[in-house]
């Protein structure tokens, strides 16, 4: 993922929901950047386009930061053995 991506993708969870301009307004990105980024974030499956009559808007579909912890194991969990 590229740091345009990220910035993209960080925005876009925070200010969810959001339309693509108010998208590349907030992240004040250059327009043919903003655009090669989002394209990357839609084919890489981390955002999805939604295009209504008047706008699109951006539905995140992964957020950007550590996962969740793993679960501990418990030996005497049949699932483990």
């Amino acid at each position: 993922m590229t740091k345009d991506e990220q910035t993209i993708l960080e925005t876009a969870t925070r200010l969810y929901p959001a339309t693509v301009e108010q998208l590349r307004k907030e992240v004040r990105m250059r327009p043919g950047a903003f655009d090669l980024a989002m394209r990357g974030l839609v084919n890489k499956g981390f955002v999805q386009l939604e295009p209504l009559e008047d706008c699109t808007y951006v539905r995140p579909m992964a957020s950007v930061g550590p996962g969740p912890p793993p679960l501990p194991k418990d030996e005497n969990d049949p699932a483990f053995m």
